[in-house]
């Protein structure tokens, strides 16, 4: 294997992609069609080595019919590894909701946990 990549399944890849990059600082790599088009099927996001797909409701469940019956949201959390858990935190607190403000873990790592625009639970740490 040389990597790994979530799609995730959301209902406005758009607002997502715009969330991504507005508020954690994401940069839009590729989108389906062009990122100008007001409605969009699919995005990659990128920050440093940290990649995510988001691919619209309709589309992937077409795709994969099996995704039918699972509304995806809950059934996962991202753990994302940052350089400065507290600049980040700063920046977005205000933006987002907080899960969990920054907090040492019995495995001892700083970390907080924020939900993104469609309720998936990001936990960043450092």
């Amino acid at each position: 294997m040389q990597s790994i990549t979530a799609n995730l399944k959301v209902n406005n890849v758009k607002d997502t992609l715009v969330f991504y990059k507005d508020v954690l600082g994401f940069e839009v790599i590729v989108t389906v069609p062009e990122y100008d088009q007001p409605v969009l099927d699919w995005g990659m996001v990128k920050n440093g080595g940290a990649e995510l797909m988001f691919q619209e409701t309709a589309s992937l469940e077409g795709e994969y019919p099996v995704l039918r019956n699972h509304s995806g949201v809950g059934c996962l959390s991202l753990f994302i590894k940052v350089n400065d858990l507290e600049g980040l935190f700063d920046k977005i607190k205000d933006k987002v909701e907080v899960l969990k403000p920054i907090h040492k873990t019995f495995y001892d790592v700083n970390e907080f946990a924020i939900l993104d625009n469609n309720g998936f639970v990001l936990t960043f740490a450092e």
